[in-house]
């Protein structure tokens, strides 16, 4: 019997794309560091944490002043899905 591959997730911004495997947590954040770098004064330098989680992946905000963003709503954590837009550091984004 064949083991299912676990999902990779694609995050795309305004300036960057990046693709990252499960097994540790991805940094989307203002930080030279970040695994997925988004320069804005918004941003904080470890923003958002993308984790792979119970066979799912989830956004967590990471405790930043300005925020996570759902559909307009501020949310401290995220079950991504398919196609879903994730906004930071306001509700349209920076």
């Amino acid at each position: 019997m064949t083991q299912a591959a676990e999902p990779v997730l694609t995050v795309r911004s305004d300036r960057s794309k990046g693709s990252f495997a499960a097994g540790r947590d991805v940094v989307v954040g203002s930080d030279l560091r970040a695994d997925l770098r988004v320069a804005h004064p918004l941003i904080a330098r470890s923003h958002l944490l993308l984790r792979f989680d119970r066979g799912k992946w989830i956004a967590l905000d990471n405790n930043s002043l300005n925020g996570v963003y759902v559909n307009g709503q501020r949310v401290p954590l995220v079950d991504i899905e398919d196609g879903q837009t994730i906004n930071i550091g306001k509700p349209d984004g920076p």
